[in-house]
């Protein structure tokens, strides 16, 4: 086989590779599938932060799986800093109060975990001033859209901080966030067909490059 033809077989491959990482259609959660990774995410809360655990977000767990169709999808996030972290007290650390050192040590730990399952930030942003705020419109500094390659991916993830201690940054630098789910209608976040167009003219491109070398 061709250096050419080599280049065209690997850029194919990767781009099989990419597709399959990425997914964004797998067979939805059972009910008892749900429930034993939300039991084990409300018992390494429980270990972490004692009897002052977060219950909401553990129902909020369990609303969010009952209408799951395995499919992608996004959550925004609205997010408000502390002036200085609090972490739950029996969290043992030896962190100072930098309310914005707790949200970096959180996105150390949660980015490998949202790309280990396919997923990734789509949007970060910081608020930018006021455009027509309904009256009592509350203040937010940064929001954010994640894309989950499923709910059973955000489970895993959110076990997965869980046991580490690593979700624990994200509530020490949060005074308050708003987070909900959106099943896209339509987007032009074509990450798939970026990444097929990456591949095609890296290894059109190459692969050209090559067959000219090999004429001569």
């Amino acid at each position: 086989m061709s250096p050419s033809h080599l280049v065209l077989v690997f850029t194919t491959l990767t781009y099989l590779l990419f597709f399959f990482w990425y997914g964004g259609s797998a067979a939805p959660l059972t009910g008892e599938e749900a429930d034993a990774m939300i039991d084990e995410i409300e018992a390494n809360a429980k270990e972490l932060a004692g009897p002052d655990y977060d219950r909401e977000l553990i129902e909020s767990f369990r609303v969010l799986s009952r209408v799951d169709d395995g499919r992608e999808f996004y959550m925004l996030n609205l997010m408000r800093f502390r002036q200085k972290a609090v972490y739950p007290e029996s969290y043992e650390h030896d962190y100072d109060d930098d309310a914005m050192a707790a949200a970096s040590r959180y996105n150390a730990a949660v980015i490998p975990a949202l790309l280990a399952r396919g997923s990734l930030p789509i949007l970060m942003g910081r608020y930018a001033g006021p455009f027509i705020p309904p009256l009592g419109t509350e203040r937010w500094d940064q929001i954010g859209i994640i894309r989950y390659r499923s709910r059973r991916d955000m489970l895993s993830m959110a076990m997965e901080l869980s046991s580490t201690g690593g979700g624990a940054h994200k509530g020490a630098s949060l005074e308050k966030t708003v987070v909900f789910p959106i099943e896209p209608i339509f987007d032009f976040v074509f990450v798939r067909g970026f990444v097929l167009f990456l591949c095609a003219g890296t290894g059109g491109t190459l692969a050209w490059a090559l067959r000219r070398l090999e004429g001569r």
